[in-house]
């Protein structure tokens, strides 16, 4: 019985030293932050956030028609040699001054065994500008994506419909009509200016999304997740000593524009890392089986904890020389 109690009484010594202590680290951090103030960087970014929103007015219905008629147009977005970079990206947008939307995406793959892919997104929406930021020289718009269908590896699905998000617009003066550059979600489009009967890579693509007889897609279907898809089928195995080159290789020249960079477009730029140190241990099949990312800061958090949760999914090349696990040390970069 006594014997009982004392362990009662070394349990409670126990929690009260445990909360003395964060008592005494949160008034460390309490008088840290009233003497010198939060931390610049992360005090910068909230204060830019705020101000990003605090004095936004929702436009009226003239307005609103007066942004759609400025943005309407044919635009385009190339990156990459289709015939030689490891991956090419190309995008056509069509904004309407009556609000619709018409997209067509197609990036191209040339994965490490030399294989050819190519994933195509097709999307209708409606668009609706409600308010401008004179600090950013942006427009937010309300952007209603009604319908929108994927084409990978012979397949066709339909992905999420009905689906709100919010687009950040603008639009750069130019001196002759073709000179002017739409940036949308921090991705630059130029104007289009060849025979707009040719503008969308192939004409029945629009028809997809109208198909009631596809099946849909994975609830986690989007350009990213097709592409690690078919990125994964062409990985060839490689000898152990070999694994830790060919792991940096694919970061950098497959995960990092599949994956981290169009995850980057959805934040701040100074919430975003320029490198993540990682490190991973990877299974003999090639699965990531532990993953941490060191080195965290609070400014990046958001981007870092969605960066990370992904890199838990990527897959690199097996080994077939032994059954151990291998721990790499690797600085992933992200700009």
């Amino acid at each position: 019985m006594k014997s009982h109690v004392k362990r009662r009484k070394y349990k409670s010594y126990k929690t009260g030293l445990l909360l003395l202590g964060l008592l005494v680290i949160s008034w460390i951090l309490i008088a840290s932050i009233a003497k010198s103030g939060i931390p610049a960087g992360l005090a910068n970014l909230i204060n830019a956030d705020y101000e990003n929103f605090r004095n936004l007015e929702r436009f009226d219905s003239t307005k609103t028609q007066e942004v759609r008629d400025l943005m309407a147009g044919f635009w385009t977005y190339a990156e990459g040699d289709a015939d030689k970079a490891p991956v090419a990206k190309r995008e056509y947008v069509e904004l309407n001054a009556n609000g619709m939307v018409w997209m067509v995406r197609v990036w191209q793959i040339r994965a490490p065994s030399g294989d050819r892919y190519t994933v195509t997104h097709v999307a209708m929406g409606f668009m609706s500008p409600y308010s401008y930021n004179p600090g950013g020289g942006n427009y937010y718009c309300e952007t209603r994506i009604i319908r929108q269908a994927y084409i990978f590896d012979g397949d066709t699905c339909y992905g999420a419909s009905q689906a709100d998000e919010i687009w950040e617009l603008g639009l750069g003066a130019g001196g002759e009509e073709r000179d002017r550059a739409l940036t949308m979600n921090r991705r630059e489009y130029r104007p289009y200016v060849g025979d707009l009967k040719d503008f969308f890579p192939e004409s029945g693509l629009l028809k997809i999304v109208d198909k009631i007889t596809l099946a849909g897609c994975a609830a986690a279907a989007d350009m990213s997740w097709a592409s690690k898809k078919l990125l994964a089928r062409s990985m060839n195995a490689v000898p152990f000593f070999a694994r830790a080159d060919a792991v940096e290789s694919l970061i950098h020249t497959y995960y990092k524009p599949l994956v981290l960079e169009e995850l980057a477009r959805r934040y701040d730029p100074r919430a975003v890392p320029d490198v993540m140190d990682i490190r991973m241990t990877i299974s003999p099949e090639g699965a990531v089986t532990d993953l941490k990312h060191r080195g965290a800061k609070v400014v990046t958090k958001r981007f870092d904890d969605l960066a990370v949760l992904d890199m838990k999914g990527w897959l690199y090349p097996a080994v077939g020389d032994t059954d151990d696990s291998q721990t790499l040390d690797v600085k992933v970069r992200v700009k």
